[in-house]
């Protein structure tokens, strides 16, 4: 979610302005952006995709980033949720080189701009191989890769997997919906808590 700012300015002058600013920015048309937070969901959903990354990329030279590492897309400056490169990188960059794979986290208020202009600004990042739009209030990605000039899009959803071939990495629909509403376990011990504790109030009535 954002708001955004009204001064226009170059790509460059936005970058030096907002490296003094003690919020992010993201930058578009000239205009910078304020980036605020999201929901819980959307927060737990991006901490178990950078986790299941970092754990899977570990040894490979390819590292993860969450939404702090801003990216250069199409002369425009995104946050996205987790970005993924190969590149070696400095310990005082700020700009993730050459990402990989991008996932952005959707929600209602985000997801027109996410499917839209954000997409193909990603689009036009030459080393990207997959973008990937995470639903949040459904167990469902948009998996678009890129193979020779050509995307294509896949829907994984359910009880499916996640494959990142560019990366070498996959990861189950399961890890990275984990502790969110649509956890089967954390679903099952709902249902249990609820049968115990009417259970629990059934005997109390009897006695």
């Amino acid at each position: 979610m954002a708001s955004a700012a009204e001064n226009s300015m170059s790509l460059d002058e936005f970058l030096a302005w907002e490296r003094e600013q003690p919020m992010r920015y993201e930058y578009a048309g000239g205009i910078a952006t304020m980036m605020t937070g999201g929901s819980l969901a959307h927060a737990t959903i991006t901490i178990n995709l950078a986790s299941a990354l970092r754990q899977a990329l570990r040894g490979t030279g390819c590292r993860p980033f969450a939404s702090d590492a801003k990216v250069i897309a199409n002369e425009t400056i995104r946050y996205p949720d987790v970005s993924v490169t190969c590149q070696p990188i400095k310990d005082r960059d700020d700009i993730v080189p050459e990402p990989v794979v991008v996932f952005e986290v959707i929600s209602p208020g985000t997801e027109r701009e996410d499917r839209g202009r954000k997409k193909f600004d990603y689009f036009a990042i030459p080393s990207l191989r997959h973008y990937a739009i995470v639903e949040q209030e459904a167990r469902r990605i948009d998996l678009y890769s890129k193979s020779g000039e050509t995307w294509t899009n896949d829907i994984v959803e359910g009880s499916a997997v996640l494959k990142l071939s560019a990366i070498g990495v996959e990861i189950g629909l399961d890890a990275i919906y984990e502790d969110t509403e649509f956890d089967p376990t954390r679903r099952q011990a709902a249902a249990l808590r609820r049968a115990q504790e009417g259970s629990s109030g059934a005997q109390n009535g009897r006695s």
